[in-house]
C-alpha cells in the first residue's frame, strides 16, 4: 500500500502527537523503586572466541537479493 505525500505528512503528525502523549503519560508514572546495576567490570574480557562458520560468507551472499562479487548491496536511507 503506497501513501501519497499528504498521507505521509498526516501520518508523521499523528505519530508525533501519539509519541508526545505517551511520553507525557510516562512522566506521570510514579515508581516506588529506584534501581541501577553495579558491576565490578564494565567490559568484556579478551578471550579466545569461537571460530566462525567457514560457510558463513557464502550463506550470507546466497541469501542476499542484491550483491556485487563478495559484497551485499543494501538500501541507504529509504525509510
Amino acid at each position: 500500500m503506497a501513501l501519497n505525500e499528504k498521507e505521509i505528512e498526516a501520518l508523521k503528525e499523528e505519530t508525533k502527537k501519539l509519541l508526545d502523549k505517551f511520553s507525557k503519560a510516562l512522566d506521570k508514572v510514579k515508581s516506588s523503586e529506584e534501581w541501577n546495576v553495579e558491576r565490578e567490570e564494565d567490559r568484556r574480557k579478551d578471550e579466545q572466541g569461537v571460530s566462525p562458520n567457514a560457510n558463513f560468507r557464502e550463506a550470507m551472499l546466497k541469501n542476499a537479493t542484491n550483491k556485487s562479487e563478495d559484497f551485499i548491496i543494501a538500501e541507504k536511507k529509504s525509510w
